[in-house]
């Protein structure tokens, strides 16, 4: 699932009340910050994560999802997102970086791989997306898909593949924006009343 780094549109934050009250013992209090024009226009650092920033990466990808309502209905979700060190040896996971601060965040799940939910052969899919709220707006989201692409082409795959929250509208536009396509046949329903949308593009 894609958190709402969809917000790199520049949705308005939710409520405070939204933000894990815990979430400065994780590690994680990079939003305080604003991002100045400057940072804004220089393009992330992107690279594998390492051990050390596991707390710190998760606890950036709760706050985005919490942010964008999709652990309203939580079920446990919170901390399956948060459990980057969980999944890390499995599956690749990169993080954006700006002035050394971890800003943002994707794993990669390709066929096969343990956490892929939607992937066929020859398809890589993508999950955890997200986006720290003080860099939403500066092209996080799209550095990080631009990774996940090179990653996938590296590795002869075919078709970039993911799902979004059918009710996290900014996301879905920011993927038609670069390129991916729906295919409904291939949405899903994990949980009662959560439908996620399929989206792909072909490499």
């Amino acid at each position: 699932m894609v958190a709402r780094a969809g917000a790199e549109l520049g949705v308005v934050p939710a409520p405070a009340d939204r933000i894990p009250p815990d979430d400065r013992t994780r590690g994680y209090q990079g939003r305080i910050s604003a991002v100045t024009g400057t940072a804004a226009s220089t393009p992330p650092e992107i690279r594998p994560v390492r051990p050390e920033e596991y707390a710190e990466t998760g606890a950036l990808v709760e706050a985005a999802y919490t942010l964008g309502g999709i652990l309203d209905n939580d079920r446990g979700y919170g901390a399956h997102v948060r459990n980057v060190a969980g999944r890390a040896p499995d599956h690749p996971v990169l993080v954006a970086l700006r002035d050394g601060r971890i800003v943002g965040s994707v794993t990669i799940t390709p066929f096969g791989s343990p956490q892929s939910e939607l992937a066929h052969e020859g398809e890589v899919e993508f999950r955890y997306l997200a986006v720290a709220p003080e860099a939403w707006g500066t092209g996080v989201a799209q550095a990080l898909v631009a990774a996940v692409d090179t990653w996938a082409r590296e590795h002869d795959a075919r078709r970039l593949v993911l799902c979004v929250i059918e009710s996290n509208d900014a996301a879905q536009a920011l993927y038609a924006r670069l390129g991916f396509e729906r295919d409904p046949s291939r949405d899903w329903i994990p949980v009662p009343e959560v439908v996620l949308r399929f989206w792909q593009r072909e490499l």
